[in-house]
């Protein structure tokens, strides 16, 4: 009776893996005819070409993944995927040591954009976002290494030693007394809307003064929003590597004006909730997905008209994904706010007041990021 039972368990295990195997197969070959994938974390950092395309494709893949998750989980490994537990739960995927020479190459075009724009009149601001591990208190486990936030110390260094204006968030959030991890995703690169709401204070104080502008009290006010909180809603870009098991999933809030707003976006006017936000992302939970923060703020990452501001500033937002959470209060408190690039085309056309740069670490060292800015390739172009 053992035998025919172990005879029946065996079947049954070869059919269920042998059809994965045939789905995941198909899901392949579909992937490689039309390149079409729901939804992928994977990139060939994490193994060959080959690996990352079947890990891409592999069928019911969020739950071999969280399956994976908990075993690592319960066995107290530190490290899945590329991606590594802090002490204290929050995921990292940490970064090599940047040879100074490349980090001088990014800070002198980044000078010459500011040189630039001092020509013009435009006031430049430069922003460093903090990323999840805290310079000031790394929860590093033992035997891992991580060089993000000495990158970016040196890089800061270089830049103040050009004249560019600084703010660095991770020095302002310990400064204010604000808890670092507070502020960022567990499971995510990105910080949260409530730390965007934060750097948009600290960049709108500098603003404020350099450009002798006011901007509406209640903007400034986080007694006059809104908060819904959507709990375990966002399985971020780390944990859909590592699975939900393995760091569990993360809050979202949704921060939305409680005062009278009238935004255009070009082709559409109305509430600020209506032409910047998109609500609809949040209508159903979708776990294997990690582009809630994406979805929901993505859009205030293109140009809008405020036609309740207080001033009749433009501003042109130079940034990344890390703009989303910071971008719809710039919305609620200049008369114009553009993202794009800081190109010679767009400055001539939109001749913004301000220029303010904000990127995540990916971003903000990485070897082209500022090849188009201007100044970055001498002082010519279309102007």
């Amino acid at each position: 009776m053992k035998r025919v039972s172990s005879i029946i368990y065996s079947i049954v295990f070869l059919l269920l893996t042998g059809g994965v195997g045939i789905i995941s197969f198909t899901r392949l070959i579909n992937y490689y005819d039309t390149g079409a994938v729901e939804n992928n974390e994977w990139t060939v950092t994490l193994g060959s070409k080959l690996e990352t395309d079947i890990a891409t494709t592999f069928f019911e893949k969020s739950a071999f993944v969280n399956l994976n998750g908990a075993v690592h989980r319960i066995l107290g490994q530190r490290e899945m995927n590329g991606v590594v537990k802090l002490e204290n739960g929050y995921l990292l995927t940490t970064y090599d040591y940047q040879e100074d020479e490349k980090l001088r190459r990014n800070a002198d075009k980044v000078i010459q954009m500011k040189q630039y724009l001092d020509e013009k009149g435009i006031t430049f601001l430069y922003v460093i976002p903090p990323y999840t591990s805290c310079k000031y208190d790394t929860q590093l486990p033992a035997g891992f290494q991580d060089y993000g936030n000495d990158n970016l110390d040196r890089f800061a260094e270089m830049l103040e030693a050009g004249g560019v204006e600084l703010l660095d968030i991770r020095k302002t959030m310990r400064e204010d007394g604000v808890d670092h991890y507070d502020m960022m995703y567990k499971t995510d690169h990105h910080w949260t809307t409530r730390a965007g709401f934060y750097a948009f204070t600290k960049i709108n104080s500098i603003l404020m003064q350099e450009l002798d502008c006011e901007v509406d009290s209640r903007v400034l006010d986080f007694s006059n929003y809104s908060v819904a909180t959507y709990p375990e809603w966002h399985l971020g870009s780390r944990g859909q590597r590592t699975g939900a098991q393995f760091a569990g999933i993360d809050d979202f809030d949704l921060i939305l004006p409680m005062f009278g707003t009238d935004i255009s976006d070009g082709s559409e006017e109305g509430a600020f909730e209506d032409i910047v936000i998109n609500k609809k992302a949040l209508d159903d939970r979708e776990e294997a997905s990690r582009y809630t923060y994406d979805n929901v703020l993505g859009k205030s990452c293109e140009n809008f008209i405020n036609y309740c501001a207080s001033n009749d500033k433009r501003i042109l937002m130079v940034t990344d994904s890390y703009g989303k959470a910071v971008n719809p209060f710039l919305i609620l408190s200049y008369g114009e706010v553009r993202t794009g690039e800081a190109d010679y085309s767009t400055i001539h056309e939109y001749n913004p007041d301000a220029v303010v740069v904000l990127y995540y670490i990916n971003n903000s060292l990485k070897d082209d990021t500022y090849d188009n800015c201007v100044g970055a390739k001498g002082q010519g172009g279309d102007m």
